[in-house]
């Protein structure tokens, strides 16, 4: 997570145009070096804050039109460099267009899933003591989703997977603040001299008062809404397979806690949002949870998507935090009946941001999309 909870809006901006650039080794350059993991020259960078911190007061407001244009100011300021990402995207060569077997991924897929059982956090650290956590309760999110979803694609597998679901969706909900929100541990992944440790062990120097108990349950910068989305969606997944009412209710209340919170400028903590709010959509039926969903994705996520696909800041340009973007979108998409007057928008936006990742592949070879900094 490059940002983390703590840090007032004013930091998450800056988090955005300056903080993420350097503490990521991102190099000063001419205007004739636009290249990944290069940053704007300082005069554009201070050009383009005033346009940044007007983009910041108009998302706070849930002001669409104010938010676009400052926006488009930005992207005219920052000129070549817009959509140009902080860090660059790895990739695999050679390039191979050949079919695949989907035997072959299936197989593949379950011995993934064996390999994986034996470090599930909640066998690792079955009390959740936050001082043992490595990267926070998505680090049980990622693997509860894909292992519910699994025992409903595999029905060979479905009854030994289901308990260990069970086990971890339990441990989960053993986790949830009383507001709602799957909060932030301070544990001893965050080293201070990585980004994200850097970025709280300054928020916490300055705000101490945010840490309760070894979690931080609440925050201005908007992160927290990375494990949330990802920890309800797991016991959205979870209530589908066994139909415990308990997962669903939990990710009600996070769902209720993500509804709540304030629109950011990291396009992609309003997306984790707005995909939480979606799988809530088409889990419940309930129109308030769509509303929000479309909310915050029309005012909150695609105004910084240029044309292109890309998403305009250097952050969310990534590959990571571009894929983010897009499944994030894409949930929306599913769960917008086909009559829907904002489904057309969605579905624009998803096949430009997929044409970009789909031509860069071709063109550059496999890259892992998840690495950035």
């Amino acid at each position: 997570m490059k940002g983390i909870p703590g840090m007032t809006n004013r930091c998450c901006l800056l988090m955005l145009v300056i903080v993420f650039m350097a503490l990521s080794g991102y190099q000063s350059s001419s205007a004739d070096e636009v290249r990944p993991g290069v940053k704007p020259p300082d005069t554009i960078l201070k050009q383009v804050r005033p346009a940044l911190e007007r983009g910041r007061e108009a998302l706070a407001a849930k002001d669409a039109e104010a938010t676009q244009k400052a926006v488009q100011e930005a992207v005219e300021i920052l000129g070549p460099w817009a959509g140009n990402p902080e860090t660059a995207t790895r990739y695999f060569p050679p390039i191979d267009q050949s079919s695949f077997s989907i035997a072959a991924v299936r197989e593949r897929w379950i011995k993934e899933i064996d390999r994986g059982k034996r470090g599930l956090p909640w066998l690792k650290n079955p009390k959740g003591d936050p001082t043992r956590m490595q990267a926070g309760l998505r680090e049980a999110a990622w693997p509860l989703d894909s292992l519910a979803r699994t025992a409903m694609l595999f029905p060979e597998h479905r009854e030994e997977l289901t308990a260990i679901v069970r086990e971890g969706a339990d441990w989960l909900v053993s986790l949830q603040h009383s507001s709602g929100v799957f909060p932030f541990p301070v544990g001893p992944g965050l080293n201070p001299r990585d980004k994200v440790g850097h970025i709280v062990a300054r928020a916490m120097k300055e705000h101490p008062e945010i840490v309760v108990g070894g979690w931080i349950p609440d925050a201005s910068d908007g992160g927290l809404q990375f494990d949330n989305g990802l920890c309800g969606r797991a016991l959205i997944s979870a209530w589908e397979l066994t139909r415990e009412e308990k997962y669903l209710e939990a990710a009600r209340k996070s769902g209720g806690w993500a509804m709540s919170r304030p629109l950011v400028s990291n396009w992609n903590y309003n997306a984790f949002s707005v995909g939480l709010l979606a799988r809530l959509a088409s889990a419940t039926g309930e129109a308030k949870y769509l509303d929000a969903a479309v909310e915050k994705a029309q005012i909150g996520v695609l105004p910084g998507q240029m044309a292109t696909g890309r998403w305009f800041d250097a952050h969310n340009a990534c590959a990571v935090y571009h894929n983010i973007l897009m499944r994030e979108l894409l949930e929306l998409f599913h769960a917008l009946p086909k009559d829907h007057s904002f489904r057309p928008t969605v579905s624009d936006a998803v096949t430009r941001g997929l044409n970009q990742a789909a031509a860069e592949t071709l063109a550059n070879g496999l890259n892992d999309g998840t690495y950035c900094g």
